[in-house]
């Protein structure tokens, strides 16, 4: 392949895994919601760490060799990341996606040099995401050469969390203020790694799942969210770190939504699983209250803060979740 001179890719992985965090508001009495941003700066979105860090750790056990043809399904994020990616290691990238990925990631992706396979039609009951699944299986059939990163149920994706995002996190964040986490969960990756550093110090952590999401118990329904829930089957990644889901929080696609816009009311711009984790944390936040006192320690005057992950920037998305469902905020 032909590609630009980049620079190191350890170099640029770990710059990208320096994620930051940023104060997301008041959620009930005391308790504050304590945001990892995924986009903080440029471009990408924390797929973009996802993307790089598949293949890399896939190269340094000898998984993927130099010059291997890489596929995968995406929504649209991490295709993105591993476009770049492959074009930086020189591995040409096929990605499985469908027509409702977004225009300008779809370019984006095309520019970096990969090549797109859009699905023809969801499957009738499990969706766009079986559909993709059973595309990308007929070309693995057709080019068995092709190595698939299979981020649903390969144990590298916490991995890349694990080995780039967390160190940078257990520096910055102050985990005596932190009384719970939140997260989406699609394959589970991030939900893993950061499940598993705040357990580690004794913090509980949560799941906001989508409505039409299968991951724990729901039953099968379209969604105009994007990269968040399972409509047909459940990955081994989430499958794994299940245990460290404290209780589940379901969030409709117009209360999701509404929780973007109402983000958008403090200056912060995201996208739909950002709005997902945002109404996900509220009623946590009301429920800690209730429960045990504001911040968890049982007195009503302390003050604490929810650690959830904002995925990406709202931009990727136009004005589809800020115009659907109800215009009142949660």
């Amino acid at each position: 392949m032909n590609h630009p001179p980049y620079r190191d890719p350890y170099e640029v992985i770990d710059e990208l895994g320096r994620l930051t965090t940023l104060d997301a508001g008041p959620l009930a009495q005391g308790l504050r919601l304590r945001a990892v941003h995924g986009s903080p700066a440029t471009e990408t979105s924390f797929k973009s760490i996802l993307g790089l860090g598949l293949l890399l750790l896939a190269r340094e056990r000898g998984l993927l060799a130099e010059g291997q043809p890489v596929i995968e399904s995406t929504s649209g994020s991490l295709g993105l990341g591993l476009a770049v990616a492959g074009r930086m290691l020189g591995h040409p990238v096929h990605l499985v996606s469908d027509p409702g990925i977004p225009e300008v990631t779809r370019l984006k992706i095309e520019l970096a040099g990969a090549t797109v396979h859009l699905i023809e039609r969801p499957h009738p009951v499990l969706g766009t995401q079986q559909a993709r699944d059973d595309l990308l299986q007929s070309m693995l059939e057709q080019h068995p050469e092709f190595y698939w990163t299979n981020q649903n149920d390969s144990p590298l994706n916490p991995e890349v969390y694990t080995r780039w995002v967390v160190p940078h996190l257990m520096r910055t964040l102050d985990f005596s203020r932190i009384v719970a986490g939140i997260f989406c969960v699609g394959s589970g990756g991030h939900f893993s790694a950061l499940s598993a550093m705040l357990d580690g110090k004794g913090v509980p952590s949560y799941v906001a799942d989508r409505h039409g999401s299968i991951t724990f118990g729901g039953e099968p329904a379209p969604s105009i969210l994007r990269g968040t829930g399972n409509q047909n089957r459940i990955p081994a990644v989430i499958e794994a770190a299940r245990s460290r889901v404290a209780g589940v929080y379901r969030v409709s696609d117009d209360e999701a939504c509404a929780g973007v816009r109402q983000l958008c009311t403090r200056g912060i711009s995201v996208g739909g699983s950002s709005g997902v984790c945002y109404v996900g944390a509220q009623r946590l936040a009301a429920d800690l209250v209730r429960l045990t006192g504001a911040g968890g320690t049982g007195q009503p005057g302390a003050d604490g803060e929810i650690l959830t992950f904002f995925a990406d920037r709202g931009e990727l998305y136009g004005t589809t979740l800020l115009n659907c469902g109800e215009k009142s905020t949660p």
